[in-house]
């Protein structure tokens, strides 16, 4: 496939804080999908950061924030079909089976149907299908992944718009996020998600010590950490700054093995390390020592009664 064929391609999006982790994911969609074009939509200064990787730079539209450009993927994409991956992805095989597996859909990502429960965000998802008057929810939890047809995905990406646009009237008074407005989406349109297989993974996924990874060869498998059977994934998802020193090493493999100056990929590991580890562990020990420091007090007034 020639960059001049727009009928099948990969989008991601890129940020300050991000644009490395996006040229990773690039590189290793170079490497285990030759000839697939690839997008990003990022910030204009971003752009002579990422031209070099990329097939297709699109300016990100003015105005949104984080996660809300992730309802405007099919103003962004320039493919016919398009796999979106978020910038912190690893991929280790080819992406246009799954096209073929989940039926050329109008829009699907991986997940589940439901009646109950709440999503990572706090979505009452019970809540909203009474509201909605519908019998089951699409549950698409970790949306990092989602695969759409143009144009026919408009409808629902209309329809993600307008409930991001107007929220608490679907979700309630929870903080937004893009794969909830999404999910209540599907739901409402009955699209239902792609079933669970062995496309997506996260580095948590597989049981320690059994993890073999070389994104720059396609190579990825483990032991599945819930029943230890084999596991090969399309690809890996190291969302919330997942396990900062692995994919910090396998992004510093990638762009050595492209010739690609690592420049910037160590500052930026330390800095997912201490905010997914460090600072976390302080904060946890932070709440133990004020439960521990009120529980002392409270004992102290009873006895002083």
């Amino acid at each position: 496939m020639s960059t001049n064929d727009t009928s099948f391609g990969v989008l991601t999006l890129a940020s300050p804080s991000d644009y490395l982790k996006a040229i990773g994911l690039a590189l290793s969609v170079r490497a285990s999908n030759p000839g697939v074009p690839i997008a990003v939509a990022a910030a204009r200064r971003l752009h002579g950061y990422l031209q070099p990787h990329f097939d297709y730079v699109i300016e990100e539209q003015p105005g949104l924030r984080g996660f809300e450009h992730k309802v405007h993927l099919d103003e962004y994409t320039p493919f016919r079909t398009t796999f979106f991956l978020d910038s912190d992805v690893l991929v280790f095989k080819p992406l246009r089976p799954w096209v073929e597996r989940w039926g050329d859909p109008v829009y699907t990502a991986q997940g589940s149907l439901d009646t109950g429960g709440f999503s990572t965000f706090g979505l009452d998802r019970a809540a909203v299908l009474k509201k909605l008057d519908r019998e089951r929810f699409s549950v698409i939890e970790g949306e990092g992944r989602a695969l759409f047809r143009m144009p026919e995905c408009k409808e629902m990406f209309d329809l993600a718009r307008t409930i991001t646009a107007n929220y608490r009237e679907y979700a309630g008074d929870i903080v937004f996020a893009d794969e909830d407005a999404v999910a209540i989406a599907m739901t409402i349109l009955k699209m239902p998600p792609a079933p669970i297989s062995q496309f997506f993974s996260r580095y948590l996924s597989g049981v320690p010590g059994t993890i073999r990874m070389d994104a720059s060869r396609g190579v990825c498998h483990f032991l599945w950490r819930d029943d230890r059977r084999p596991f090969e994934p399309t690809m890996m998802h190291f969302a919330a700054n997942e396990s900062p020193i692995r994919y910090t090493r396998e992004l510093m493999r990638l762009f050595r093995s492209n010739g690609v100056p690592t420049t910037g990929l160590l500052r930026m590991g330390a800095h997912d390390f201490w905010s997914s580890q460090v600072r976390l562990s302080l904060h946890s020990w932070k709440r133990k020592l004020l439960a521990y420091a009120g529980g002392r007090a409270g004992q102290q007034a009873v006895a002083e009664r």
